[in-house]
This record gives C-alpha cells, sequence and structure tokens, in this order.
C-alpha cells in the first residue's frame, strides 16, 4: 500500500471486525489500496492496528458488499472503483446533506449554534499540523449539524454514503485544509439567520466541494487507470 504519511498507530486497538471493514474501505476510497491489489492479512492488520482475525472477517464482509474480490487459495483484491462511483456518492451525499441542514436551519437552538461556531473556531485556529485533529473536528461540526435536524432516518442515509469518504486520509489531498477552514462560514451563517434553502445550498456545495478534491486527486494518481475502467 501506498503510504502517504497518515497512519493509525497512535489509535486505540480495533476490536470489531465492522471497525476493520470501515478502515479498509477507506484504504481503497482513498487510492491507498490500488485496484487488483492483493490485501496482505498480517501487514494490513499492523498497519490499522488489528489483529489478523477480525481483519479476515471484514475482508468477508467487504467482498460481500464489493469492494474486494475474494480469490480461493490467494485471499482478496481490491476491486475496481470508478470514477462514476465515487461521484455518485458525493451526489447522493450532497443531497441528504443539504434537506439536514435545511431542517436544521429551521429549529437550531442557541446552544447548538454556539457549539458549531466553537467547532469552527478551533478548524481555523489550528495550524495543519495534525490532519488527524482537524479530520475528527471537522466530523464534530457536520455530526452537530445533523443532529440539528432532528431526523434519524435521513442521518443514516447520509451517513451510508460516507462509505465513499476516506475519514482518515482527507489529510493527504491536496485542498482539504483550506476547503475545510472557509468552507463552513455560509452554511453557520445560514443556520444562524434560520434561513432553509441558505443552509441547504451551503451544504451542497461544501460537500459537492469536497468529493471535486478527493476525485481530482485520485485522478492525479491514475486511480482509474490502474482499474482499467478509466473515465
Amino acid at each position: 500500500m501506498t503510504p502517504v504519511g497518515v497512519r493509525y498507530g497512535g489509535e486505540p486497538r480495533l476490536q470489531l471486525k465492522d471497525e476493520a471493514a470501515a478502515h479498509i474501505r477507506e484504504l481503497i476510497v482513498s487510492g491507498q489500496a490500488q485496484p487488483g491489489e492483493l490485501l496482505r492479512l498480517a501487514p494490513l492488520a499492523e498497519l490499522i492496528g488489528a489483529s489478523v482475525t477480525p481483519v479476515r472477517e471484514a475482508l468477508i464482509i467487504l467482498a460481500q458488499d464489493g469492494w474486494v474480490v475474494q480469490e480461493p487459495n490467494r485471499g482478496f483484491r481490491v476491486a475496481a472503483v470508478t470514477r462514476q462511483d465515487i461521484e455518485d456518492a458525493y451526489l447522493v451525499q450532497a443531497f441528504v446533506a443539504g434537506e439536514l441542514a435545511a431542517r436544521a436551519a429551521s429549529i437550531i437552538t442557541e446552544e447548538e449554534l454556539a457549539t458549531l461556531r466553537t467547532l469552527d473556531a478551533a478548524i481555523n485556529a489550528h495550524d495543519g499540523k495534525d490532519p488527524g485533529y482537524l479530520e475528527s473536528v471537522n466530523y464534530q461540526l457536520h455530526d452537530a449539524v445533523y443532529a440539528a435536524a432532528r431526523s434519524d432516518r435521513l442521518v443514516w442515509f447520509v451517513r451510508s454514503t460516507a462509505r465513499f469518504v476516506p475519514r482518515r486520509f482527507w489529510g493527504a489531498i491536496p485542498g482539504w485544509l483550506d476547503h475545510n477552514r472557509t468552507g463552513h462560514a455560509d452554511l453557520l451563517d445560514a443556520l444562524e439567520r434560520h434561513d432553509p434553502e441558505g443552509a441547504r445550498i451551503a451544504m451542497s456545495r461544501h460537500i459537492h466541494a469536497a468529493g471535486t478534491l478527493l476525485v481530482t486527486y485520485l485522478d492525479s494518481i491514475g486511480l482509474w487507470r490502474d482499474s482499467g475502467r478509466m473515465h
């Protein structure tokens, strides 16, 4: 797997196969595990801080979902991910997240707004030397917006689309840090105005821009060419 300066060494050891599956899926979406690459259990377990057993179970789950292909007597290979796959995932995520933001704008409380402002200030104040911290705070901010919508089923849908979002590797994507330093201002302003349509547009644009950054990065590393399914 191609290292990009991001590693899991400081995180708690994994216990569940679903958590291991999420890590491996993000390796695939971020292009660090290339299409056709054979995923060897021991190195993969060491990389993500898990034992071999949950990693093997995770790969079986991912094979059922089409992320990897199981080969008899060989193991698991990364399945091809197309440009359209990524773009479609962000299309759906932008729509659902936009709807959640619109609903939140109508009913968000002053306490919730204060939390969002605090998280946004933390993102803007950070020096960018710890991408993992910024990723964590960014997702706290998004989760806080979704929670403010009081729409649990839609939150479930938006989190399902997030399977195509490499949460732990955004620090490696050029432009991501700047995008998240400036990308929440319009959204938070619309929420403070209790402007549903403004919040919808701001959130949708924010998600689409993040998707463009990821696709541009995957273009640059030749992911689609390597998958044999260039768009």
